[in-house]
């Protein structure tokens, strides 16, 4: 399995701040996520000030993210990153 940080262009008229509309959003993905039999699993999406939300999933290829996205309706303008390493704050190196 690997990490892959999804960006992509949010929906027009989407607003993540609006309850409603945010879970009908999460409906959608967690229905093309399902699909993918254990395959994709959904971590997070951070939806940021620019209109750009960013999820990070675990799947099992890069061909999933192809079927995942498809299954939503997303595919236009979807980009993935694979993630190679996760950079945090117990890597840093003790104080001089």
């Amino acid at each position: 399995m690997i990490k892959v940080l999804m960006e992509r262009d949010m929906p027009p008229g989407f607003d993540p701040a609006d309850d409603a509309q945010a879970a009908l959003h999460a409906r959608i993905a967690l229905d093309a996520i399902v699909a993918t039999a254990g395959k994709m699993h959904w971590l997070c999406t951070y939806a940021t000030d620019d209109r750009k939300p960013f999820g990070l999933v675990v799947v099992e290829s890069e061909e999933v993210i192809e079927e995942y996205v498809a299954r939503a309706g997303i595919a236009a303008g979807v980009k993935a990153h694979r993630v190679t390493r996760v950079l945090d704050p117990s890597l840093a190196a003790a104080e001089a």
